[in-house]
């Protein structure tokens, strides 16, 4: 096992590429298979955005751009990752979506594997990269020691299912409160 932060980096590319592939090929378990995805890319991600990504910004500030564009790859595959949760794992609408998401996140794998990862190991020493890979492996088992959060609501969705519930009011509230007054609602009956 990589001690390196550059090692343990793409360890992990090579585990959700693992990942994809069984998602594809074994339908019957991809509710587990998605579960394990969604928690080992947070917790990647969260790890490269508060330890990686951070440290080459500092060495190379040059490279602030690409470590921005890396960050925003992320978080599409984020918002990607929470659709797919939300999908039935047998339609064909699940099928589209893990094709969406493989292909962005290959993408993310080579630009980082090519352009990023080369930088940071000239910019940093070996002895700076294991105490990197050390912060990001305690970043990583802090963020999946922690339930995976589900997507939020948009205030247009609330809103929406407030008119359904015919919950008066509704337009003039700001998001905690519609989230509020629906579950109140629905309480009620």
């Amino acid at each position: 096992m990589a001690t390196d932060v550059i090692g343990l980096i793409k360890e992990d590319h090579r585990d959700v590429e693992s990942l994809f592939e069984r998602l594809q090929k074994m339908p019957e378990n991809r509710p587990a298979l998605l579960a394990e995805l969604a928690a080992k890319f947070i917790a990647h991600s969260e790890g490269e955005e508060d330890v990686v990504y951070p440290l080459l910004a500092r060495r190379r500030p040059e490279e602030k751009e690409e470590v921005h564009h890396g960050a925003e790859e992320h978080h599409e595959a984020e918002e990607m990752l929470s659709r797919l949760l939300e999908a039935d794992p047998e339609s064909t609408e699940f099928d589209t979506l893990l094709q969406e998401l493989v292909k962005a996140v290959t993408h993310h794998v080579e630009e980082e594997e090519n352009d990023i990862l080369p930088v940071l190991e000239q910019a940093v020493s070996l002895e700076e990269r294991v105490r990197a890979g050390k912060a990001f492996s305690r970043r990583k088992a802090e963020v999946l020691a922690k339930p995976i959060k589900p997507r939020s609501r948009t205030k247009e969705e609330l809103l929406h299912q407030a008119k359904e519930l015919e919950l008066e009011g509704a337009s003039g509230m700001t998001k905690d409160e519609l989230v509020a007054a629906i579950r109140q609602k629905k309480q009620q009956g």
